[in-house]
């Protein structure tokens, strides 16, 4: 069977906090179905695989968003920044997909401008804040 994964769990750098490799992981599990669905040519799937990354992501953005605001990291506006960049950056490709269905320019996206910006925003960004958050939370 063919791997058509961008990403590998173990490529994905961990992070203080279990429940963020969690959906780290779970957010890569998804586009690597979206990658498989592109080579596959499955328009259908391709969009219902989208829609669901759409909602994962929010949900995994707002997550962080909330625990960093809750403890007060210092970094907060920055990283909430580079999460609104990135969630609107999803929304206009998938939108374009469901207006074009173009599907060069969504595999690119998938193949080389997410898989980048996740393992380099998890490695700096998350790194970071999960850091903090886990000692925030054990000093409750």
């Amino acid at each position: 069977m063919q791997n058509n994964n961008v990403l590998e769990t173990e490529n994905i750098p961990q992070v203080a906090m279990d429940a963020m490799n969690d959906v780290h992981r779970d957010e890569l599990n998804i586009v690597n179905h979206v990658n498989a669905a592109i080579v596959a040519n499955n328009n259908d799937e391709i969009s219902q695989l989208c829609q669901q990354w759409i909602e994962h992501t929010k949900a995994h953005f707002e997550r962080e968003n909330y625990l960093m605001e809750k403890y007060d990291f210092p970094a907060f506006h920055c990283h909430h920044k580079e999460h609104s960049e990135a969630l609107q950056g999803l929304e206009n490709i998938i939108e374009l997909w469901k207006n074009t269905n173009n599907i060069e320019e969504l595999a690119e996206y998938v193949q080389q401008t997410w898989p980048n910006w996740y393992v380099s925003h998890i490695a700096s960004m998350d790194v970071v804040t999960s850091g903090y958050i886990k000692q925030a939370m054990e000093n409750e």
